[in-house]
C-alpha cells in the first residue's frame, strides 16, 4: 500500500470527502480510493470515543454510514480484492468472503454448542452471550422434541388400552397399504359415489393413497365398521411415526 500522509481528526473529513467525490465520479483509481477511505475511517473510529463514530460521519462526511461501512470493508479485505477491476466487483467479492466467514463461524459455533451439550462445559472460543443464547435455544428445542415424543407415546398407549387389538407392525402396515393401492383401478365409480355421499373434499381426488383408503372403507359393510377402521388406520400411522422417531434419536 502507498505511503499516505498522516491523517488527523481535523483533516480526515476533507480527505474522505475528496476521495468520495472521486469515487462517485468513477475515477480509474476507484478501488484504491475506497481502500484509502476505509483506512482513514478505521483510524478515525479508533481515535474517537465509543458511540461517537457514526455521529462524526453524519456531521462531517458527504456520504452515509452505510457507505462508510462499505469503505471500511474494502480496506479490511484489501489484499483479497486487489484483482478487482472496479468497486462494484470488489463489493461483490467482499459479500462472498463475508458469507464464507459467517458460514465458517456458524460451523464452529455448532461444534462448540454440541460439545457443551455433551460435556456441560463451555469450550475454548465460546462467545459469551451469542453462544449462550444459541445453546439455550438448542436445549429448549431438544426438550420440546422429547416432550412431543413422550406425548405421542402416551396417546398411543391410551388408544391401545381403550381399543385393545393386536399391534400392527410396520411390515404389516406397508403390506396392507400396498394391497389397498392395488385395488384402485377396480373401484373408480364406487369411490366417486362414496366420496359424494360423505361429502369428502375433491382436493385429494388424485391422491393415490387417499383413493386407496376410500376404496377400502367403501368395501366395508356398514358405517360402524368404517369408523372402527378409521381409528385403526390412525393407530397404524402413529406406530409408524413412533418407529421413525425412535430410529432418529
Amino acid at each position: 500500500m502507498d505511503n499516505y500522509p498522516a491523517i488527523t481528526i481535523d483533516t480526515a473529513a476533507d480527505e474522505l470527502n475528496r476521495l468520495h467525490a472521486g469515487i462517485e465520479g468513477k475515477m480509474r483509481s476507484t478501488v484504491q480510493d475506497a481502500i484509502r477511505a476505509g483506512e482513514i475511517l478505521s483510524q478515525v473510529k479508533e481515535r474517537l470515543r465509543h458511540g461517537d463514530f457514526l455521529p462524526w460521519i453524519t456531521a462531517n462526511c458527504r456520504f452515509s454510514n452505510k457507505t462508510a461501512e462499505k469503505y471500511i470493508a474494502v480496506n479490511k479485505y484489501a489484499r483479497k480484492i486487489e484483482s478487482s477491476s472496479n468497486l462494484q466487483e470488489a463489493y461483490a467479492q467482499i459479500e462472498t468472503l463475508e458469507a464464507q466467514a459467517r458460514q465458517s463461524e456458524e460451523q464452529r459455533a455448532r461444534a462448540r454448542i454440541d460439545e457443551f451439550k455433551r460435556t456441560g462445559t463451555k469450550p475454548e472460543g465460546w462467545r459469551r452471550g451469542t453462544d449462550d443464547n444459541i445453546a439455550q435455544d438448542e436445549i429448549g428445542r431438544d426438550a420440546r422434541v422429547k416432550k412431543m415424543q413422550a406425548d405421542l407415546l402416551a396417546e398411543h398407549e391410551t388408544l391401545e388400552r381403550s381399543a385393545p387389538k393386536k399391534r400392527i407392525n410396520i411390515g404389516e402396515s406397508i403390506q396392507s397399504i400396498n394391497e389397498l393401492v392395488g385395488a384402485i383401478a377396480e373401484h373408480t365409480k364406487k369411490r366417486v359415489a362414496f366420496k359424494e355421499r360423505i361429502r369428502i373434499s375433491s382436493e385429494g381426488e388424485k391422491d393415490a393413497f387417499i383413493d386407496a383408503l376410500m376404496d377400502y372403507l367403501d368395501e366395508l359393510d356398514d358405517d360402524n365398521r368404517r369408523i372402527e377402521a378409521c381409528y385403526n388406520i390412525i393407530k397404524v400411522c402413529k406406530n409408524i411415526a413412533i418407529e421413525i422417531q425412535g430410529s432418529n434419536t
